[in-house]
């Protein structure tokens, strides 16, 4: 009798050891397949982020109203019509507009994403504006 319990005893024994010995084998397969995932390259985006805002700044340069709102008024709002319609709807942005010789920031850019940034010279024609009046309109993208 006493060893018949025994015997039940070993083969309870051997089961619980071979559960533990699958859950180890699922941890490091696991394991594995995580490590390999995470090693993926991140596709770099920044050269085509950056030729779609020079395109859009060159638009918004050669466009007379667009300029001349920028240059008398400092205001951004055609510009920023113009950029919401042509950025793609997971990018958000900003436009400020300041000095040639001023550092631009926008206070309303997050801290935590990456920020492209790219900046014209919008300038005017001698018979049109002052020359006084050259502005910098500087263009902030990033994902929402």
């Amino acid at each position: 009798m006493r060893a018949i319990e025994e015997m039940k005893f070993m083969k309870n024994k051997k089961a619980w050891i071979r559960i533990v010995e699958a859950l180890i084998a699922i941890m490091i397969i696991m394991a594995g397949a995580l490590y390999v995932v995470s090693k993926k390259p991140v596709k770099d985006i920044s050269d085509e982020v950056y030729e779609k805002q020079r395109q859009i700044l060159e638009v918004i340069a050669n466009n007379e109203s667009m300029r001349k709102q920028l240059i008398e008024d400092g205001n951004t709002e055609l510009a920023s019509e113009y950029v919401l319609k042509n950025l793609p709807s997971i990018w958000d942005f900003r436009l400020n507009i300041c000095g040639v010789d001023e550092i631009c920031t926008h206070q309303d850019t997050p801290n935590d994403k990456d920020i492209y940034t790219s900046e014209i010279i919008i300038t005017s024609t001698l018979t049109s504006y002052p020359e006084e009046q050259t502005k910098k309109l500087i263009f902030f993208a990033w994902k929402r």
